[in-house]
């Protein structure tokens, strides 16, 4: 499955896209935990404290919004599915430039 991630995913990440072929991934849950082992520092941007979904992170599997399926998390996933993960829509808790400054690690 392809994952594109898109502004602060992006930076955080350092990636536009990510080819995943780990067959332990049978859902949205399971994605979002491996990337999460990849990727610490997205923990915090992508799921709240009770490991669902932040309800401002916009994600679309195949261009679908998964919230809207009966399943959500648990919707399972196919090899060819495509996800992306948009920066939250909260204006003003986080922007590229301060999560870019926080992983190079400089103070603002």
């Amino acid at each position: 499955m392809q994952i594109r991630f898109y502004a602060n995913f992006r930076t955080i990440t350092k990636h536009a896209m990510l080819e995943f072929n780990d067959t332990d991934v049978y859902t949205l849950r399971d994605l979002f935990q491996q990337l999460i082992m990849l990727f610490p520092d997205i923990a915090p941007h992508l799921l709240v404290k009770s490991g669902d979904l932040r309800p401002d992170v916009p994600i679309f599997v195949n261009g679908r919004n998964p919230r809207l399926a009966d399943a959500g998390l648990d919707s399972v996933l196919e090899p060819d599915d495509v996800i992306s993960l948009f920066s939250p829509i909260a204006s003003g808790r986080m922007n590229v430039e301060s999560i870019r400054d926080s992983a190079s690690g400089e103070e603002e």
